[in-house]
């Protein structure tokens, strides 16, 4: 595997920032990822774990060394007559893995078809849309740990998952490349449609098939959201925040239409209508400008981490100022 100096990450990030890379490398396997620990250990420098680029907002120039986890293969563990448990390297690409997977019986992820990123990426961001989130299948994650070299093993229940989080994003952050993911699908179809553009679906065509809902998910999200090599982004750029009940009464009092979803504790708002009703759909900050169909997605039209920052802080301080709820940022900072 080669380390290289001075490289260019604007083709390895969504947003299409012009970055680049202190030092970067390709790791094909686990050997890589150890060869890449060891080289940087020696070097002393901070390794940035980069997969598909599709949660990062980069700044100019990224210090220490770049990993960019590149590895392949998807490898049964063991199964019975109801579910299976698979093994599947960190670099794959996660659409390709739900649809080889559907296309296998193996079902439980058709809601999350289309999503960017690789496989490895998912635990991280607990990825998750029309009302699944990608814990729910996830067994075990192996990781190494970037200050020794040694591989660990995360259960479920020490992955620590929650909205959008996990430990991987947390206490974690910055400590693990994982190098691996064991999900159990199940071989029983079990669809979840209960997410409004799904159940209108489902009212007039019928119940899908797991192979059918993921293809209704690429068409609505297809809908929805811009293809990054077309309009550079990252996807929904702000989290769907979770007020508590009595937030909730007061902000219906004032907006009665108000989309909402009661959760276990609190009520989920949809940040895209929050950013919807103030009329900043098109509207521009610069080089950056929130999409025309999408509230929820920021387009880069060359600007900079600082470009999309500043971008982010008036948009929250718009919601903030109108409905007193302070916007969360989904992409992580890359630098």
């Amino acid at each position: 595997m080669q380390v290289r100096c001075d490289v260019s990450l604007k083709r390895h990030n969504t947003l299409q920032v012009d970055a680049v890379a202190e030092y970067f490398c390709s790791a094909e396997s686990d050997e890589d990822i150890q060869y890449a620990i060891d080289y940087a250990q020696e070097k002393s420098l901070d390794i940035k774990v980069l997969g598909g680029g599709s949660n990062v907002v980069m700044s100019s120039r990224v210090q220490g060394l770049v990993l960019l986890v590149n590895s392949a293969g998807v490898h049964v563990v063991k199964q019975d007559d109801v579910s299976v448990y698979l093994k599947v390297a960190a670099g794959e690409n996660w659409h390709e893995f739900v649809m080889w997977s559907l296309s296998q019986g193996y079902y439980g992820l058709e809601n999350l078809a289309l999503i960017p990123g690789s496989v490895g990426a998912a635990p991280v961001q607990n990825i998750g849309a029309y009302g699944v989130e990608v814990e729910r299948f996830i067994c075990k994650v192996e990781a190494f740990d970037l200050r020794t070299g040694e591989l660990k093993e995360f259960d479920r229940t020490e992955c620590q998952f929650a909205y959008r989080e996990s430990i991987f994003k947390n206490e974690c952050d910055g400590h693990y490349v994982i190098a691996n993911v064991v999900f159990r699908l199940n071989k029983q179809a079990d669809v979840k449609v209960e997410y409004a553009p799904l159940n209108q679906m489902t009212e007039e065509q019928g119940l899908p098939t797991p192979l059918q809902l993921a293809q209704w998910v690429i068409d609505v999200r297809n809908q929805k959201l811009p293809n990054p090599s077309e309009l550079p982004n990252a996807g929904s750029f702000f989290k769907n925040p979770v007020v508590s009940n009595e937030k909730f009464r007061d902000l219906e009092q004032q907006y009665p239409s108000m989309p909402h979803y009661v959760q276990e504790v609190g009520v989920k708002l949809p940040a895209g209508w929050l950013i919807d009703q103030l009329g900043l759909k098109g509207h521009s900050f610069g080089y950056v400008r929130i999409h025309d169909k999408q509230a929820l997605v920021l387009i880069n039209q060359g600007g900079t981490a600082e470009d999309i920052a500043n971008a982010t802080k008036q948009i929250k301080q718009k919601v903030k100022q109108v409905y007193g709820i302070e916007l969360e940022q989904e992409p992580r900072m890359f630098a």
